[in-house]
């Protein structure tokens, strides 16, 4: 059976002085260190969750500023484009109109070639014609 002597109450003393003392020297500490891990590890957490917003709405930003980026580099390749193709166009009509104006010029030339070279035949035949008559006939014809 268990017996209450003054050895009992020593060491029960001695015990919860014991307890006392590692508390001041072993627990309190670490519970100060264990605390101030903790503190840490959330003010790290709660850091690194608003880096990661940060970084979620630059993502954002920088995926709309590209998108708008590539829609404006298109728009002024659309331009530049439909600019070169009316340039080309209004070069082309020119040169139409060019053509256009130069066979006319060349054609009223040969317009004027062909009846001066018909009015010169004519009197070339006309001559021809009166030779070979009076060779036909025999005398001459006034020339």
């Amino acid at each position: 059976m268990l017996e209450f002597n003054a050895t009992f109450f020593i060491a029960m003393i001695s015990f919860v002085v014991f307890m006392i003392i590692m508390n001041a020297i072993l627990y309190k500490p670490l519970e100060r260190i264990v605390t101030e891990r903790k503190n840490l590890i959330d003010k790290n957490y709660m850091k690194s969750k608003i880096a990661q917003e940060k970084c979620d709405i630059l993502q954002k930003w920088q995926t709309a500023t590209m998108e708008k980026a590539q829609q404006t580099s298109k728009e002024n390749y659309q331009k530049i484009i439909n600019d070169y193709k009316a340039q080309k166009e209004a070069m082309l009509e020119y040169g139409r109109n060019l053509s256009k104006k130069e066979i006319a010029v060349a054609s009223a030339q040969l317009d004027g070639e062909i009846i001066t070279a018909k009015h010169e035949l004519k009197s070339e035949v006309d001559i021809l014609a009166g030779i070979i008559a009076s060779r036909i006939l025999g005398y001459s014809t006034g020339e």
